[in-house]
């Protein structure tokens, strides 16, 4: 691009500097305020209430994932790993994992343009300001790449050692983020470590003319999908969908591959202006580190994809939602695409030569999410619960249980944005309870039997009701206050019902 400090009438607006620059201060300018503004994520709030125990870290309320659909249990929780937990650092954790990313893209050859369209990425504007960890599982799968074609030559140069422990620490790197995002214990994955090192190794070995990008990228997506599938079929956690609710998974399938790929891949990382010629000229393009690079994104896309399909499929089943709503209720999910967007840009210049951000329908690419941009940015995120929770903050004493009734789905996680804003909640032994409308709470709030998988309810006096859900026949002796959710939260009443006489509201 050649660089003009001022305005020429002569050019057009996409291919002067000035522009470029313009999009670069909005970009950080947006991700700033969202960083400063925005509440974190409900899988933030989650993760911040983990609470040690014995040698890990459990939920303070129970897991998020119940035993019984319509009720919490806080004694069901399940122990994770130390090393898997960020509690209380989750924002910086994401902000520096952004930080790393930026400079990991200069790192590996990736153009400021291609930074400022990185930073304008309405997903990563997103998951930034709520908290979470794209930006470092993005750097993460940079630092893999870069660890696997900067030592190519470890063999002619060094040794055979020295490539081998390159592919041994890019497995490292890349389990690493299944230890972040899975929680599980890093002694778990030495047997995926050691097959990811094999297979590493046997990449090597495989001949050059398999290689070809266009069959590597194909072939890949299909292993990575088939690979979520066989975990199903062993049996492995929320993947089991794949064989117990088939028909559902495979609902999800397209619709995750149309969400994950198109509109947060191809739309949402601009790569749609230069797929045709990038796709054209990899099935001319015989470069074996290309065909490596293809089939890098098209394992770690696929499963991706069939992930998601497995998440909405699971979590539909567990929360009972509509169907097949819930894919749009949860369409978010698919932003974990944009943890491959540093291998995808290199993959558009090393077939390219480079990539053309001056170009004019890639320009329009860019204009196109900047609607998308500007509104998470400055919107952010807001809960009601934050209202709700500050009256329980002031007015709860130590050792006492509320109940927070809300739908199945994300009720749970609603429920841990209230240990969050409760000031000194584990010191002050307050526990949580959520129940679903429709799980006889009612009956079983003044009932003297525990119901299975269920906490017992018997020490709860106050009741936190979500808009549109009411009690019809409160007991005597129960007293209420009321607020306003805003219309972005989805507006209505809820009400606080409580055994104390006296509530203070500010």
């Amino acid at each position: 691009m050649e660089e003009s400090a001022t305005f020429d009438e002569h050019v057009p607006l996409y291919k002067q500097d000035w522009f470029w620059k313009g999009l670069f201060w909005l970009a950080i300018g947006l991700n700033v305020f969202t960083i400063l503004t925005s509440n974190i994520g409900l899988d933030v709030h989650v993760e911040g209430a983990y609470v040690e125990s014995g040698d890990g870290w459990v939920l303070d309320w129970g897991d998020v994932r119940t035993e019984d659909p319509l009720a919490s249990d806080p004694s069901n929780a399940k122990e994770v790993p130390a090393s898997s937990v960020t509690t209380g650092a989750t924002m910086p954790f994401a902000v520096i994992g952004m930080i790393i990313a930026i400079l990991i893209a200069r790192r590996v050859g990736l153009e400021k343009e291609t930074i400022i369209v990185l930073l304008l990425n309405p997903a990563l504007i997103f998951s930034v300001g709520r908290g979470y960890s794209e930006y470092t599982y993005l750097a993460i799968l940079g630092v893999v790449w870069a660890i696997w074609s900067t030592s190519k030559n470890y063999k002619r140069e060094k040794t055979e050692i020295a490539r081998i422990t390159a592919i041994l620490i890019a497995s490292i790197f890349t389990l690493w983020i299944l230890i972040l995002k899975l929680k599980l214990e890093p002694m778990e994955m030495l047997i995926p470590l050691l097959c990811l090192t094999l297979i590493g190794i046997l990449i090597d070995r495989v001949p050059d003319d398999w290689f070809q990008p266009q069959k590597t990228l194909i072939s890949g997506f299909g292993l990575g999908l088939l690979s979520i599938v066989a975990l199903g079929i062993y049996g492995y956690g929320s993947f089991t969908v794949v064989t117990t609710d088939t028909f559902r998974f495979l609902q999800a399938l397209p619709i995750s591959i149309f969400g994950v790929i198109i509109i947060y891949g191809l739309v949402g990382m601009v790569l749609w202006p230069f797929a045709m010629d990038t796709w054209n000229k990899m099935g001319e393009n015989e470069d074996r580190l290309t065909g490596e690079l293809s089939l890098f994104i098209g394992i770690l896309s696929g499963a991706i994809v069939a992930y998601v399909a497995c998440l909405w499929t699971f979590e539909s089943i567990l929360w009972d939602s509509e169907w097949p709503w819930h894919m749009w209720t949860m369409g978010n999910n698919g932003r974990y695409i944009t943890i491959l967007a540093i291998p995808s840009y290199l993959l558009v210049k090393r077939v390219n030569g480079e990539i053309y951000w001056t170009e004019k329908k890639a320009a329009m690419g860019v204009l196109l999410i900047l609607p998308l941009s500007l509104a998470t940015g400055l919107h952010g995120q807001t809960y009601w619960t934050d209202d709700a929770a500050e009256v329980l903050c002031e007015n709860m004493e130590d050792y006492e249980d509320f109940l927070f009734v809300h739908d199945a789905t994300l009720g749970m996680h609603y429920l841990y944005t209230f240990h969050t804003e409760i000031n000194d909640v584990t010191e002050r032994n307050i526990t949580g309870h959520w129940r679903s409308p429709d799980s006889g709470w009612e009956d079983e709030l003044f009932s003297n039997d525990p119901v299975e998988n269920r906490g017992n309810l018997s020490s709860v006096e106050w009741i936190v009701l979500s808009p549109g859900i009411e009690w019809d026949s409160p007991e005597q002796g129960w007293y209420q206050t009321t607020g306003k959710a805003d219309f972005m939260n989805g507006g209505g009443e809820w009400v606080i019902w409580t055994t104390h006489t006296e509530i203070s509201v500010n």
